[in-house]
């Protein structure tokens, strides 16, 4: 016969486990077991929020920093020119003739009237000539008409007589005008800048022969836009820089007394007495006139504010992600902007708006501590 409890150990068969078995499951207790204390004493489970922090903190973006500081600003606009001379004139024949002599060159420097060529004038000394033997001749009549006694002349032929020697003497004169013309005179003090004819060369009033300049002035022509035209003081300085990088000061002498409507620009006139070897007429010119000037503006630097469709805006850092803020411009300096609302003296603002910086990016400061977050826990 089978044992009795032979019929339950058939019922409930015993199920032997393995040694890895055994392993693993007395691992997995053990791993449970220093959790469940580790969480009861604020163990890295309770700092999960503080590591997340400092995660953050550690991957903001190093920006540097700038906010609102007093600066002196100044606004130029700058414009580019042709030197030109304050006098120069093209000189032609007032009558023609042949080109007999050529006193000067390129380069000579001339005083008001001297003599810089001569034409053929003998037509016109012989015409000069032959009217002074009839203004002798009229005024021998004359003289004989006034000398006849006794009311034989009547004095409508006297006077008939005088008009006919004024006629012959302003003709005399137009003769020795015209001789004078023969000669070529400097009208003021100069220099030849250029000869356009030779001896023998027919000259004419539509063939200039020479053009001569007066060098100790040079003038520039500025178009200011019309709202920066306002601001110009009369004697202004004009910065002048030439193509080899010498300058030289100039001063407004002449604003037009109109707006151009075409472009909407003031013509002002600036004049130098001093000036650079380099700088002559024709020379190309950059010029620089101060139009506004601001002292103890609160500013920033020109690379912290950007535009955003058409309106200036700054990126402030407040609670370590960057904020865009509209501001209000009052003036744009050389290096930097005024800024005359939108944010206060308080504010953190990035030193470099276009940086790729966004709304919301986590941002510090450079040179910031990097403030990590305390949890509060026990052990």
């Amino acid at each position: 016969m089978k044992p009795p409890h032979s019929h339950r150990a058939a019922r409930r068969p015993v199920h032997v486990r393995s040694a890895p078995q055994r392993r693993r499951t007395a691992a997995l207790v053990l791993s449970l077991a220093l959790a469940l204390p580790a969480a009861a004493c604020g163990g890295p489970g309770s700092n999960s929020w503080a590591a997340e922090g400092k995660r953050e903190a550690d991957a903001a973006l190093k920006v540097s920093a700038t906010s609102l500081q007093p600066r002196s600003l100044v606004r130029h606009y700058q414009t580019s020119g042709t030197l030109r001379a304050r006098r120069a004139a093209d000189l032609v024949a007032m009558q023609p003739g042949l080109v007999e002599a050529l006193l000067v060159e390129e380069g000579n420097r001339v005083s008001e009237g001297d003599v810089l060529a001569r034409l053929d004038g003998r037509s016109s000394a012989l015409q000069a000539a032959q009217a002074g033997l009839q203004l002798q001749n009229l005024q021998r009549e004359l003289e004989r008409l006034e000398a006849v006694q006794g009311g034989a002349v009547s004095k409508e032929e006297i006077d008939k007589q005088r008009y006919l020697v004024e006629e012959a003497r302003a003709a005399l004169k137009l003769s020795k005008h015209q001789v004078g013309l023969t000669v070529v005179r400097a009208p003021f003090d100069g220099t030849i800048t250029a000869r356009h004819v030779d001896v023998g060369a027919l000259a004419g009033a539509t063939t200039p022969l020479f053009s001569i300049a007066d060098l100790r002035e040079l003038e520039l022509d500025l178009h200011l836009p019309e709202r920066d035209a306002a601001t110009v003081q009369a004697d202004a300085d004009v910065e002048i820089t030439l193509v080899d990088g010498s300058s030289f000061v100039a001063k407004i002498v002449r604003r037009a007394p109109v707006v151009d409507a075409a472009t909407g620009t003031v013509k002002f006139i600036a004049r130098a007495r001093e000036f650079p070897p380099a700088a002559a007429p024709g020379a190309f010119a950059r010029a620089r006139v101060l139009v506004e000037s601001h002292a103890n503006a609160p500013s920033l630097p020109r690379a912290a504010v950007f535009e955003v469709e058409g309106k200036p805006h700054v990126y402030v850092i407040e609670d370590g992600k960057a904020r865009r803020r509209a501001v209000e411009v009052r003036m744009t300096g050389e290096d930097a902007v005024e800024i005359a609302g939108g944010i206060g003296s308080g504010d953190v603002v990035v030193a470099d708006g276009n940086a790729g910086i966004t709304e919301g990016m986590p941002l510090q400061a450079a040179g910031e501590a990097a403030a990590a977050p305390v949890a509060a826990g026990g052990g």
